[in-house]
């Protein structure tokens, strides 16, 4: 059922005419009970009908996917600036607005006269990244660990940012993920020294040029501003009403934020879903939540869910006992729950979803916008097996898991070899077929002749450039009607290469496509692609050429490695209402408040349903506030966190399947391997044949 019902009820009017002063309360409900909702309708309450300003509400949702859907159902007359942002976001904006302040107090920022600057992740993971390699290559460093490179940045990044959410001092990471193994040996505590010493450097090094990842902005903003007493007391005069959705996923320094606020609030609305904890790999932490707040509050509780039927509540309650507690308590098969039995090979079982989702359409009824895909992985050859059978019947599917690479739209890549083009010295040599793409791209001839032209751009001498049009045969593939635009593109190049200094690389693309790139038949997409990469290179640039690099050349280093490509808020919501089959992670789908009537679950046997906690230099349960640093950290402890965390996803994920759920299999996974994970039998455990 829609939302708005919901409202209706007296328990809903209930909620949303809570007194003005002193309620504080937890709206707790399973999955699909409408908390969400609930939440929305008590903020347009507060400020249309008891006229309270909107920048005296503070309201943190998870991400940006809940942050477009309050914004887009959010319409209402006279309210003021809207306090709406994420955890991280809010503490951004409190760093970037009470720098000053800050900077009195914290020494360790050596560069007083900028402001703030916040690492993306592409920035911080490359900082990282050339630390280790250089260490690897010249020191011997992360001798036994065979995590390449960009992996192992990824972890110690991440590790930096888990400690700071919960509260663990980031020269105590090493040493407490070293604890908490079983087995122990000189070569792996040097291997988490070497990790403590970078992170070291790398914090280091940023804190004094004022330059801040997720976790030193938390650790600054909890060690610096909250324990000054002046802008505590212009927090609390600012914030007087506070609305928060999901807690369960919250992170523990966000749990500690919501109750050094509660005293000096007026109102408070927690939404609460006590089946939850999918965020873990993203630090929240539903246990400390738990233990930290949900019995300081009154609470309202909703018991329906309203996302999916009253037998699919009963199957997936059962699902969630079975794998957690081993319970199997047999449930009655129905033609609504759909096992499709395996298939030897995993193209052979994507290429039969491609056909079942037509036979829904066409067969059943059923919009392309009803159907979700979810995959354990939704890799691009899940994408493009699935997406080619609907493609041959006129329908789309879209992944919501998936940024694309820079290099994937044409004419972002035209501008990254371009630059290669132009600037010899970075030593970028780009391939034949990114010179073949530029060159359609910019002279639209066909393909062989681009191919051709392109071999000839690359084999001249000393680097690749556009041939004189002397050159034999070139006027005929260009064709006479482009050799003005030739020639004109040619001595572009040329003259940019004579440059003593060259622009800096978002400069550059700006003046490429301004003088070169932009037409008539460029598309709107072309456009924001365009923008994206500028963006993308400007704030890479602003931050890696305080550490004395080459940024220009750095970022066309990590394009040519796959950067990924920053979604739009505008693509975001593209994906978030059209009328097509939607294809996601379990996580990604859960974080957004989409729900369908038909959920379609792939590879129902691979073992990608359990990853393990436990990795080479990480792990998630040990970086955490509810973790005691004198445990060891036993398989029989990662079994149970990966049946757990199976159970809690799987429950959410049939909690918002509205009429159908139909499951996939194979026998054999992508790399040829028998597949051996044990979701399947958990299926099969508890269905037994009867029903309708």
């Amino acid at each position: 059922m829609e939302g708005y019902i919901i409202i209706l009820s007296d328990l809903a009017k209930r909620v949303i005419t809570l007194p003005q002063e002193n309620s504080k309360v937890i709206l707790k409900g399973p999955t699909g009970s409408g908390k969400s909702t609930l939440l929305l309708e008590r903020y347009k309450y507060m400020v249309s009908e008891l006229k309270i300003p909107s920048e005296k509400i503070l309201i943190l949702l998870l991400n940006r996917t809940q942050s477009l859907e309050w914004r887009t159902k959010t319409v209402l007359e006279h309210s003021g600036a809207i306090l709406r942002t994420s955890y991280y976001g809010f503490i951004q904006e409190e760093i970037k607005t009470y720098y000053p302040l800050l900077l009195k107090n914290c020494h360790e920022i050596k560069n007083k006269n900028v402001k703030p600057v916040f690492l993306t992740f592409e920035a911080a993971q490359f900082l990282v990244s050339i630390v280790i390699e250089w260490r690897r290559q010249n020191k011997g460093a992360f001798e036994g660990v065979t995590s390449f490179t960009d992996r192992l940045a990824i972890d110690l990044t991440s590790n930096l940012v888990r400690a700071a959410i919960s509260d663990i001092p980031y020269d105590e990471i090493g040493k407490r993920l070293y604890s908490a193994l079983e087995k122990k040996d000189e070569l792996k505590r040097n291997i988490y020294i070497e990790a403590d010493d970078i992170l070291k450097r790398y914090r280091k090094r940023c804190m004094e040029l004022g330059i801040f990842d997720f976790g030193m902005a938390v650790e600054l903003y909890n060690k610096y501003l909250l324990k000054n007493p002046v802008y505590k007391e212009q927090l609390f005069k600012r914030i007087e009403h506070l609305i928060v959705d999901n807690i369960e996923e919250c992170v523990p320094t966000e749990v500690d934020f919501i109750n050094m606020l509660l005293p000096n609030l007026k109102t408070c609305l927690l939404g609460y879903n006590h089946e939850g904890g999918y965020g873990e790999a993203f630090g929240s932490n539903h246990e400390y939540t738990k233990r930290e707040l949900i019995d300081k509050l009154d609470t309202i509780e909703l018991q329906e869910c309203y996302t999916c039927k009253e037998f699919m509540t009963e199957f997936s309650n059962m699902l969630f006992d079975n794998i957690k507690n081993g319970k199997t308590n047999k449930f009655k098969s129905r033609p609504e729950i759909e096992r499709v039995p395996p298939f030897e090979l995993r193209s052979e079982m994507l290429e039969n979803i491609g056909e079942r989702i037509i036979h829904l359409i066409e067969e059943e009824g059923y919009n392309p916008s009803d159907i979700v895909v979810i995959s354990n992985y939704a890799d691009p050859v899940t994408e493009f097996v699935i997406a080619r059978a609907l493609e041959k019947r006129g329908y789309e599917i879209k992944n919501l898991s998936r940024k694309s690479r820079v290099i994937d739209n044409p004419f972002t890549q035209g501008l990254i070899t371009l630059a290669q083009l132009c600037h010899p010295a970075y030593g970028f040599m780009p391939g034949r077929d990114d010179v073949k793409s530029l060159i359609r791209v910019l002279l639209k001839i066909d393909p062989v002749r681009s191919s051709i032209l392109a071999g000839e751009v690359l084999s001249q001498r000393p680097f690749a450039r556009f041939p004189d049009i002397e050159f034999p045969g070139l006027v005929e593939r260009v064709g006479y009607y482009n050799v003005e635009k030739y020639e004109c593109i040619k001595n572009w190049i040329e003259e940019y290469r004579k440059r003593e200094e060259p622009l800096k690389i978002h400069e550059f693309f700006q003046r490429v496509f301004l003088e070169i790139l932009i037409s008539e038949e460029m598309s709107q997409n072309d456009i924001l692609e365009a923008k994206k990469l500028i963006d993308s290179a400007q704030s890479f640039v602003d931050v890696v050429s305080r550490f004395n690099r080459n940024a220009s050349k750095d970022f066309l280093d990590v394009v040519r490695r796959g950067i990924k490509s920053a979604e739009s808020i505008f693509e975001l919501e593209e994906k978030l209402s059209g009328n097509f089959v939607l294809l996601s992670t379990p996580v990604a789908y859960l974080a957004s408040s989409l729900q369908s009537k038909v959920t379609i679950i792939t590879s129902l046997s691979s073992s990608n349903w359990t990853p393990r906690s436990i990795k080479e230099i990480t792990n998630l349960h040990v970086l955490t506030k509810t973790w005691n640093p004198e445990d060891i950290y036993t398989e029989d402890i990662e079994e149970e966190n990966q049946k757990r965390y199976l159970a809690v996803l799987m429950r959410s994920i049939l909690k918002r399947c509205g009429e159908k759920l139909i499951t996939f299999e194979s026998v054999l996974s992508a790399n040829g391997y028998e597949n051996d994970g044990k979701l399947s039998e958990y299926f099969d455990e508890i269905i037994v044949s009867g029903g309708k």
